[in-house]
């Protein structure tokens, strides 16, 4: 009686929207940048990491209300990110492949995004696990790399994570790269996505 009692629980926290942290990196040419994600909700807090681990810049993303609040832990100082950018238009075109392969613990299906006047080839490898933070952040965020941009241009995408993105020109020649190497599931603390006490906001003159 108790197990058929926990089936239904069990089956809709599988369908509950991701929470839980993601780790990836960022190479641009000779340059890794490395990167966490934290996601309960509507917030996000993304941190950028140096290469022994300390954390060098967070960002905390609101999904809601579309804001986006920069913090520097060095100078306990925070700031509002406006967002100010206009959506950039270009034609793309779209493939979802359905080739598939096993990627960070996820069965992935490639995606492609060409753009022939912007001389870009994206390809995307994403997994399916109720990711539905993704895309509104990538909206709020409202960022000009085409690693973004690019993945907006997919219809039906709601609730997938690229586990590798690989930007490319026409030629073949790479761009930039962004893979995951780690996701964990589980209950994030509420007071990550907040302004920490004792930060002062940063004022422009």
């Amino acid at each position: 009686m108790i197990a058929g009692s926990l089936l239904p629980a069990t089956l809709s926290v599988q369908a509950q929207s991701f929470e839980g942290t993601i780790e990836f990196t960022k190479t641009t040419g000779p340059v890794v940048t490395n990167y966490k994600y934290y996601v309960k909700g509507d917030h996000v807090r993304i941190e950028e990491l140096s290469a022994r681990g300390a954390v060098q810049g967070i960002m905390l993303v609101d999904n809601r209300d579309r804001t986006v609040t920069a913090l520097s832990p060095d100078r306990k100082l925070y700031m509002d990110v406006p967002n100010m950018r206009l959506p950039k238009e270009f034609k793309a075109e779209v493939k979802k492949t359905g080739e598939m392969k096993d990627m960070a613990g996820y069965k992935v299906e490639k995606w492609t995004v060409k753009g022939p006047a912007e001389d870009r080839l994206l390809t995307y490898w994403v997994a399916a696990d109720a990711f539905d933070f993704f895309i509104p952040m990538l909206e709020t965020l409202n960022r000009k790399d085409e690693q973004a941009l690019f993945f907006l241009k997919i219809d039906n995408a709601k609730g997938v994570f690229p586990m590798l993105g690989i930007e490319q020109k026409l030629d073949g020649s790479e761009v930039s790269r962004l893979e995951v190497t780690k996701i964990d599931r589980g209950a994030q603390k509420a007071d990550l996505f907040e302004i920490p006490a004792g930060y002062t906001k940063f004022e422009r003159n």
